[in-house]
């Protein structure tokens, strides 16, 4: 993976967060065998303020990645601890509850933090997998320059089926009657199958076509089959980058606002604990 976030400056953040894991569980062996665990003791007040405190430190993430000129440290080295201290607080939230949940405003802090967690893995995933399959996709053509070439190659098929057997003509206005008809997809690509056999198929159906092309235009049909060719195989590099981008940033849309009612929550059950 090479230098990543994930592996900055040899793992640092890595390494501190197995530290202070291991330091946390044998203070909890000890806490446990000295008394009940729960969270209104002073180890599991510890527990929580640090978890909280902990928290804090991770939601300034968003902070720091829109302040440009800051000297906090180097973004790649704040979302390495991102992604490892989160981690930890998997273990000090529950060591804080003493490993006892139930039906409650203060399980539901700990359930969204989880939704967290996890759906930051996610993202990790996808930060990990996504930008190296997309970079080819974009290093032959970015989405605006295949918008205009695919306008270009219709202008060419326009031209070459001007004052052409009907046949021909036909061919030209399904074409452009099947891109009226497209609707605007969004997410939806996320969910449909990959577009490897759609080229494929528009040469099979070309190849169909062949018989019913008159022999005068047989040149030109061959012409224009190539130019069809050519718009499918960047549609499908459209909608293949389209479909990349949408997945980088549709764990967002869980992530950020399930961190917001996260923190909502958390101040909720700190004013349950300390009011009631």
């Amino acid at each position: 993976m090479g230098n990543t976030f994930l592996t900055y400056r040899s793992s640092r953040w890595l390494w501190i967060a197995l530290g202070i894991a291991g330091l946390l569980v044998l203070h909890y062996v000890y806490y446990r065998s000295q008394s009940v665990p729960y969270g209104g003791s002073v180890e599991g007040l510890l527990y929580g303020v640090a978890g909280t405190g902990l928290i804090g430190v991770l939601m300034y993430l968003g902070i720091r990645k829109r302040s440009y000129a800051s000297r906090a440290g180097t973004l790649q080295g704040w979302v390495s601890a991102h992604v490892y201290l989160g981690l930890l607080t998997m273990l000090l939230i529950p060591m804080h509850a003493g490993f006892r949940f139930g039906w409650d405003v203060h399980t539901l802090a700990f359930v969204l933090l989880a939704v967290v967690v996890f759906s930051g893995m996610a993202g990790v995933v996808l930060y990990s997998l996504i930008p190296s399959r997309l970079t080819p996709l974009e290093a032959g053509q970015q989405a605006d320059t295949i918008d205009g070439e695919i306008g270009r190659l219709l202008a060419d098929m326009l031209a070459l089926v001007k004052d052409k057997s009907d046949a021909l003509v036909q061919i030209y206005k399904a074409e452009i009657a099947s891109m009226q008809q497209v609707r605007p997809q969004g997410w939806s690509l996320l969910l449909r199958g990959l577009d490897e056999d759609r080229l494929a198929v528009r040469s099979a159906d070309l190849t169909r076509r062949v018989a019913s092309i008159p022999p005068e235009d047989q040149g030109s049909f061959q012409i224009l089959s190539q130019l069809l060719l050519r718009k499918t195989q960047l549609e499908v590099t459209l909608r293949q980058q389209a479909r990349l981008r949408n997945a980088l940033q549709a764990w967002l849309y869980i992530h950020v606002p399930v961190s917001i009612a996260m923190v909502v929550s958390i101040g909720i059950h700190v004013l349950v604990v300390f009011l009631f």
